[in-house]
């Protein structure tokens, strides 16, 4: 089985492949996601160089966010690309939980980790993960684990004052904005508990996870979003006010 995951959720956007559940390769951009006109070229770079052509690939997986709205969406947009002449299936991980993975399989990993990122509008978003068959439950504010959704409904948001409550107590906490965010981690929870450098998910802890559990990862997948849309009403229009 050949398998391409995408993450371009984060500054550690790349792809990756597997065969067999094994590495085969991987690329890894770095930086902006919304500033790599030329990653689609990576694909077609690593699938060269491993000697598979995208008629050959078995499946494909994205990682959903939260992060880059632009990154994610063009992630999902390509491999939906790929996939379709080959009737190939598209699956999505969220982001937040790939990197719980990655941290939860390491060396001394701690039984817990909260994944926390900033969801502007002075909000963070979190998520507290630990390992369950294979790959990764949710943990609720209870203590009670179920399995990831990969959508929304794993995440909660909450202001600066309110993290602590959020994170369950002697959760790891680690953090893809950690250089937006890392001074509010520092001051609302304990900093021994708080990883002092980003972390960030990438495509190979999102093949990963997808093979450790492929029937948790959501078919024909969509973006995570934490906030409702926001629309604006043009000026001028009878009736109706600007909003913004």
């Amino acid at each position: 089985m050949w398998l391409l995951s995408v993450d371009r959720s984060s500054a550690g956007a790349g792809v990756a492949l597997f065969r067999d559940g094994a590495p085969a390769g991987a690329r890894t951009a770095g930086g902006e996601p919304a500033r790599q006109p030329e990653w689609v070229a990576q694909i077609a770079g690593l699938l060269d160089a491993c000697g598979i052509a995208p008629a050959g690939l078995d499946a494909l997986c994205a990682g959903t966010g939260p992060g880059s709205f632009s990154g994610i969406r063009s992630a999902l947009a390509a491999l939906r690309g790929l996939a379709l002449p080959f009737d190939r299936p598209v699956y999505g991980v969220s982001s937040a939980a790939a990197l719980a993975f990655r941290v939860l399989t390491a060396p001394e990993a701690p039984d817990e980790v909260a994944v926390v990122g900033d969801a502007r509008r002075d909000r963070l978003w979190v998520a507290a993960f630990r390992l369950a068959a294979g790959g990764v439950a949710v943990v609720g504010r209870d203590g009670r684990a179920r399995a990831p959704a990969h959508t929304a409904d794993d995440f909660e948001l909450a202001r600066a004052g309110e993290i602590a409550a959020a994170v369950p107590a002697g959760a790891r906490v680690v953090s893809p904005d950690f250089a937006r965010i890392g001074a509010w981690l520092n001051t609302e929870l304990d900093r021994r508990r708080v990883c002092q450098e980003p972390l960030m998910p990438d495509a190979g802890a999102v093949g990963r996870l997808f093979l450790a559990a492929p029937g948790a990862a959501r078919r024909e997948p969509l973006p995570v979003y934490l906030h409702p849309a926001v629309a604006a009403t043009p000026a001028g229009v009878a009736g109706h006010e600007a909003t913004i």
